[in-house]
């Protein structure tokens, strides 16, 4: 069931003010996470935030700091399987990474929500040995 996504209420958890804190908690995390990681190994970057700048641009600058990292490319074939694809997913910004986006363009022009929520990245990196 389709439903009109309507205007929240709710003040946003980030905004033009904090937003800088969040990337830079988000960069980080990363950063931990990828130091931890053995040589050869992988690990899945995912935000609950379709945020450029908390999404792609933290997987870029981790590949920029880091000259053995590099994407692991995640994606839903939609060519081959384009009856089962879901709409929601799309590619991101940053080849080989997604987006679970719960907006969709209806027919009409309007967006409307095929999923509760504000979206998903996800990217998957690995280690070169």
């Amino acid at each position: 069931h389709i439903q009109k996504r309507e205007a929240s209420s709710k003040a946003s958890l980030w905004n033009d003010s904090n937003m800088s804190e969040l990337v830079d908690l988000q960069k980080r995390l990363i950063e931990s996470g990828f130091r931890l990681l053995k040589s050869g190994g992988s690990l899945v970057y995912s935000t609950c935030s379709l945020n450029e700048k908390q999404n792609e641009n933290v997987v870029r600058w981790l590949l920029d700091k880091y000259d053995d990292a590099f994407i692991i490319p995640v994606s839903f074939n939609k060519q081959h399987n384009a009856e089962r694809s879901p709409s929601f997913v799309e590619e991101g910004s940053l080849a080989g990474t997604i987006r679970f986006n719960p907006l969709t363009n209806a027919n009409d022009g309007i967006e409307e929500e095929c999923l509760p929520g504000t979206g998903f990245f996800l990217s998957k990196i690995g280690k070169r040995l």
